[in-house]
């Protein structure tokens, strides 16, 4: 966890520096780039609280600073004072009109409080300088999912794949939309991808378990069953094993093998989620004649 924690930040000051080159064409004073340099060693070691002083020094002694108004956001949302990143990440789009990961993060902290017009604002804001922005679209295409606007949720998505063809997050809402427009094939195909570009095993799990529920929707009952097994070994999710265990005895049900489907609902049963319909399925299974009609 604190490898992959490091390699989102470092990440996160690589897009800075990237920007730096463009956005800082003036020299700045010898104090501001220590305060700053100081700030980005203290925040790659997590003391963030102490990264924000130094870079609430490098903005006082140079208020035309993005990239530290960008940090100083960073480290905000790091210790959950989402106002506060939200007011320096502000600031820092103030001072550059196109610093796009600025705006992306506002988007983001703004679509998990549910201000979600401000936060498709925001994303689109992007756009009108980089329509190609895989995150702004993949933002965007995340927000429309949720509120069940699954066809302009495709067309976003599609455009953040396109522009960040390894981008595993991207496929897997790409195929959870496609999903819910019963375009399963196409599904199954995003699941894959998404699959062979997440390199976190847990998270591989989690979306097995999204492609072999598809499979067991498309009545490719041999496949799911494949997926979904996988999913119960590698996921560290207890309701999505459980689901998998619920989706596994729906395969079996439907090639007939009621005493391996039961195996798995009564797995299933054991989460307080899958509980109620996993015991309507044993139930029916074990009382057909109380179906009967």
């Amino acid at each position: 966890m604190r490898r992959m924690r490091f390699f989102a930040f470092l990440m996160a000051v690589l897009l800075i520096s990237s920007s730096l080159v463009f956005a800082q064409k003036k020299a700045r004073k010898p104090e501001v780039g220590q305060a700053y340099n100081e700030g980005l060693d203290l925040a790659k070691k997590q003391k963030y609280e102490q990264a924000i002083t130094k870079f609430q020094t490098a903005v006082t002694k140079d208020d035309s600073f993005p990239e530290a108004y960008y940090m100083m956001g960073y480290c905000y949302k790091k210790i959950r004072n989402y106002e506060k990143a939200k007011e320096a990440f502000r600031n820092a789009i103030k001072l550059n009109k196109k610093f796009e990961v600025a705006y992306n993060a506002l988007g983001n902290l703004l679509a998990a409080e549910g201000k979600n017009q401000q936060a498709i604002a925001t994303f689109q804001a992007v756009l009108a300088f980089n329509p190609n922005s895989a995150k702004a679209n993949y933002g965007l295409g995340k927000i429309y999912y949720e509120q069940k606007n699954y066809k302009k949720a495709v067309e976003y998505l599609q455009n953040a794949v396109k522009a960040k063809p390894k981008y595993a997050k991207a496929y897997n809402i790409l195929g959870l939309t496609l999903e819910k427009l019963k375009r399963y094939n196409e599904a199954i195909d995003a699941f894959k991808k998404a699959i062979a570009n997440e390199r976190r095993r847990s998270l591989k799990g989690d979306y097995y378990y999204r492609l072999g529920k598809v499979y067991v929707e498309a009545k490719k009952y041999d496949l799911g069953i494949q997926a979904l097994k996988k999913a119960t070994t590698m996921s560290r999710n207890a309701m999505i094993i459980a689901g998998a265990n619920f989706y596994l005895g729906d395969a079996y049900k439907h090639k007939g093998q009621k005493q391996k489907a039961l195996q798995y609902y009564e797995k299933a049963a054991k989460h307080r989620v899958w509980k109620q319909p996993a015991e309507y399925e044993i139930d029916m299974i074990k009382h057909p004649d109380k179906y009967a009609y």
